[in-house]
Parts: C-alpha cells; sequence; structure tokens
C-alpha cells in the first residue's frame, strides 16, 4: 500500500477501531508543556524555525504519555465518527499517527528502532530492540525530526557506524561533523539527503530523501535550540500567539505560512499526499480533508489526555484568510460534549472537551 496522507487517515480510524485507549498518553504530572493558558510557551517551541520562504510545519507527539497509558475495552466507533467531521479531534491524532510512520521509517533507517516503545503501559516488546537509548517525545519540523530523550551517545554510535549484516534497512554511517554537544554521521562513501546529530539529550535526523543540505537541516533545530538561531516564536508575533494558544498538549500539529495553501494551488498535484510530508514544511497538511480549515492561513490544534486516553481536551487557534468562517465555527469541537469558538480580529480560537471518546 502506498503510504499517503489519506491512507494514514484509514489507518487512524483502525487504531481507533481497536480502542483508542491503546494509543493515546497519560496525563499524570501534566504534560510537560506549559499550563496551556497562552501565558507560555511549550518548551519544544525552541527547536523551531521558519523556512526560507518563512514558513513552518510540525507534529510534536509525547511518547512518554502514550507509552504510560491505561488500557481499556471501549467502542471507538463515534471517536471514528467524530474525527472525521471535528478538524479539533482528527487533526492531531492523524497527526501522531503520521510522526510515527515518519519517525518509524527513519529510525529503521539508522538501526535505531528500539530507541521508542509503541506499546501501551510501557510493557517491553520485541520493538524496544533492547536498547539503552530511549526517547520520551518527538518533533516534525519542516527539513528534521528531533527526538528527545535519554540517550546514550556511545551505544548510538556503535549502532550507526556497524557494517549492517543480512539484510538491512540501516547503513553504515560515520562521524564527520560537529554541532556543538552533537556528533554528526552521514553515511559513509555515499552522498544522500541523510545525516543524523546525537548527543545526550536528543536525536535529530532528517525528515526526508530531497534535502539537499542535510548536515544544514539538522543543524537549524540545534541552533535554534542553543539560542544561536532566530527561533519562530521570536521572529513571528502571529506564530508566538498561534503556539502560545494551543500548542500544549501531548499531540500538536501546526503551521504557518505556505503550507496552508489550498492543494488545489499547488503546482504539484500530489502535493500534501505523502506522509513525510507532513510536519515538513510542504502545502496541505493542516486542512487535511476538512474543507472549511481552507479559510485558515495558519493554524495549532491540540490534544491532551487523561490518564485513561478516553477523556480529553482539546484547543485551536488559527489565523483566518479572506474566506467566511461560519462552517469553521460549525466544526470546531462538534464532536465535544462541550465547546466554545470565537472568531474577532481575524483570528478564531476553539476549545473543546471530550467526556468519553468512546
Amino acid at each position: 500500500m502506498k503510504l499517503t496522507r489519506r491512507n494514514v487517515l484509514g489507518v487512524a480510524g483502525a487504531s481507533m477501531a481497536t480502542g483508542i485507549a491503546g494509543c493515546l498518553g497519560s496525563n499524570e504530572g501534566g504534560n510537560g508543556n506549559g499550563n496551556g493558558d497562552g501565558s507560555d510557551l511549550p518548551e519544544y517551541h525552541r527547536w523551531l524555525t521558519t523556512d526560507s520562504n518563512g514558513s513552518l510545519s510540525y507534529v510534536y507527539v509525547d511518547w512518554n504519555h502514550l507509552s504510560n497509558l491505561e488500557s481499556g475495552n471501549q467502542s471507538t466507533s463515534n471517536a471514528t465518527t467524530g474525527s472525521q467531521s471535528d478538524p479539533m479531534l482528527g487533526l492531531p491524532i492523524t497527526g501522531m499517527m503520521a510522526a510515527a510512520f515518519v519517525v518509524g521509517f527513519g529510525l529503521s533507517a539508522y538501526g535505531l528502532s528500539g530507541m521508542i516503545n509503541y506499546s501501551q503501559s510501557g510493557t517491553e516488546t520485541d520493538e524496544t530492540g533492547g536498547m539503552n537509548s530511549k526517547s520520551d517525545a518527538m518533533l516534525s519540523t519542516n527539513e528534521a525530526i528531533v527526538l528527545t530523550g535519554d540517550i546514550d551517545a556511545e551505544e548510538v554510535d556503535g549502532i550507526l557506524t556497524a557494517e549492517p549484516e543480512g539484510f538491512s534497512l540501516s547503513k553504515q554511517y560515520e562521524q564527520t561533523d560537529e554541532i556543538g554537544d552533537y556528533a554528526v554521521y552521514t553515511p559513509v562513501n555515499e552522498e544522500s539527503s541523510e545525516a543524523i546529530a546525537v548527543s545526550d539529550g536528543a536525536l535529530v535526523f532528517t525528515s526526508r530523501d530531497d534535502i539537499t543540505e542535510p548536515v544544514d537541516a539538522v543543524r537549524t533545530p540545534i541552533e535554534a535550540a542553543a539560542g544561536e538561531t532566530e527561533r519562530a516564536t521570536e521572529a513571528n508575533d502571529d506564530l508566538k500567539w498561534l503556539v502560545s494558544t494551543a500548542g500544549h498538549g501531548h499531540l500538536v500539529v501546526g503551521g504557518y505560512g505556505e503550507s496552508f495553501e489550498p492543494a488545489a494551488e499547488s503546482d504539484n498535484d500530489d502535493s500534501g499526499d505523502n506522509v513525510s510530508d507532513l510536519g515538513s514544511g510542504t502545502q496541505d497538511e493542516f486542512n487535511m480533508e476538512y474543507t472549511e480549515l481552507e479559510t485558515v492561513d495558519s493554524g495549532v490544534s491540540s490534544l491532551t489526555f487523561d490518564d485513561t486516553g478516553s477523556q480529553a481536551t482539546g484547543k485551536f487557534a488559527a489565523i483566518l484568510g479572506d474566506g467566511n468562517a461560519s462552517a469553521l465555527e460549525d466544526s470546531l469541537g462538534s464532536s465535544a460534549a462541550e465547546s466554545s469558538v470565537t472568531v474577532e480580529d481575524g483570528r478564531v480560537t476553539a476549545t473543546a472537551t471530550w467526556d468519553s471518546i468512546n
């Protein structure tokens, strides 16, 4: 099956059909991303930068909460229907599913699949691969993916520099550069779009196969996190408002600028359909299949879950274009038990609460 954005929507629905509590995270001790009242920025914002066109597209996933979720047997027909009709539910869940594909394939290419535990309640599975290094959160942004956590740099170095045995998706890498505290690796005797930077607290690697300057692609978020490159939330007041208002949560999808041009206006008829495009600065990520979002120029949508994964709160913030916002007002939070939508001065904000996602 071709891995496209539309197929990911189907996979997300299939995952929910087996019990949404099986793949969504706990809220024990808060989400570690600020208080969510718009007065501060989530921790991940320090990695965010805009591209040469001033655009940004990103997905944030808190893996730690996903893996610690309590199990449960739930009927998810309403959740599936709700996600198809309500962008506040569907966008973050779809972003999470797409991110799982992109990161899974990316880590396989480096032989590091064991860094993320996809099982619930932290149960060790074959997928963990016995690695000491573990990721607790990920951020897919423009040309790079950032995995934060407890990283054993020596362990990762040994895996990257080892010659693959038998059939393997991974290659042999060598250290070719340094960026601050990060060792940078590229494929041995090969020019490619791949580069991975390793430190004790994070991995940063390229997210697409069309990147011409892979070392620069990983350098940008690393230097932004260190305060050596201007961050997106520093360069643009609208982006700061979007991220601080709706960017706190366990699952977050957001974007700004050209990423929000309707697909019909793209020169590439397949723009936005490839899973790897989501969160990597291309067009049509945010509006997905929701035609009402064609009125949105930029936006952020997030979900935060309780420790069972059945109850959730959502936040949405967007900057409107020239279109009529009435359809958007009707759809935001339409599947929730309680919701509130405000449109004022070309900006829309919404909050929603789901008492039971089942």
